[in-house]
């Protein structure tokens, strides 16, 4: 098969994309959203500034995001006790539900996805896929 790496990353993007999708809006989530969840579920009282810098995201996309969420009762924001002018983010308990819709969905995607393939296979198929994060940005994969 005669086909450059970026195409088959693109294509393999798109079509997980289309997977997702449905049920991200059978969840009741937007596109961006799904990424910051699960970031704020792991790191809860973070900061907007570490949610745009650990996902590669620039900071008035974030803080659009971030409002959405939190019009949407997913996330809530208060005064940083360090930092007065800085807000905390954490995730609500409607958030975690939601997270936890989120990964159940992925879950099974991803085996489907894997379907065929080894443990050990997988194991490497995700070693490769954070070698080649790293080559692109220069920070490891989170």
């Amino acid at each position: 098969m005669s086909m450059e790496l970026h195409m088959a990353i693109v294509k393999i993007y798109h079509a997980q994309k289309n997977r997702t999708r449905p049920g991200m809006i059978e969840i009741g989530l937007s596109p961006g959203q799904p990424k910051v969840l699960v970031y704020v579920s792991q790191h809860n009282h973070c900061m907007q500034k570490d949610v745009a810098e650990a996902l590669n995201i620039e900071p008035a996309t974030v803080s659009q995001i971030l409002k959405n969420m939190e019009q949407s009762g997913l996330v809530s924001r208060s005064n940083h006790l360090e930092r007065k002018r800085a807000e905390s983010i954490s995730i609500t308990e409607k958030g975690m539900d939601y997270y936890e819709k989120w990964v159940l969905l992925c879950s099974k995607l991803d085996k489907e996805a894997l379907n065929g393939f080894s443990k050990d296979e997988a194991d490497r198929l995700l070693e490769y896929l954070c070698r080649l994060y790293v080559n692109m940005t220069g920070k490891p994969m989170e």
